[in-house]
């Protein structure tokens, strides 16, 4: 009962909001998702690429280009470790451009009631003011939160190539 309680509250919220809220919900939807798969990758998988990557790397430590060698490994874990990582960055910047849309289109809304009935029907210039600034404020919250995760999950993969190209200089 308590799930059915929720479902109508977020669906009313996002009514409330117009269509670019249901718009904002879904890239926030994607980006967490992305998010979490890149910490699951991080935290719980990469280390086997990297170790995959040294153990191959020992075949070749005692050839002749073994700097572009170790260069091509470096960027191939790069790779593995920022896949996604574009798309994570373009969510968290249209967050808050699809807000904007939202407020846009909720004065839009204002101002056709006006157009239509003038000043003296408050509920629905309410409900265009709340269209102007719900997706505003999600739009915000959307893209800060996702920003903030998306510093940790660079700190926390740079770190990791760091350590990869010292393991890769130690098997020398």
């Amino acid at each position: 009962m308590y799930l059915m309680q929720t479902y109508y509250s977020v669906t009313d919220f996002l009514d409330q909001g117009g269509m670019v809220l249901y718009m904002i919900f879904a890239i926030a939807v994607l980006l967490w998702l992305l998010i979490i798969e890149r910490f699951i990758f991080l935290y719980f998988f990469a280390y086997k690429d990297r170790d995959e990557l040294i153990y191959s790397w020992k075949d070749f430590s005692c050839h002749k280009d073994r700097s572009r060698i170790r260069e091509l490994y470096k960027d191939t874990y790069e790779q593995k470790l920022f896949i996604n990582f574009s798309l994570i960055k373009v969510f968290v910047a249209i967050a808050p451009l699809l807000g904007l849309f939202g407020t846009v289109y909720g004065m839009m809304e204002i101002f056709d009631v006006i157009a239509q009935n003038g000043t003296g029907d408050a509920k629905a210039m309410a409900n265009g003011i709340s269209m102007a600034t719900l997706p505003t404020m999600s739009g915000m919250a959307v893209a800060i939160t996702g920003l903030f995760f998306q510093h940790r999950i660079k700190e926390i993969a740079d770190k990791q190539v760091v350590d990869f190209n010292e393991r890769l200089k130690e098997t020398i």
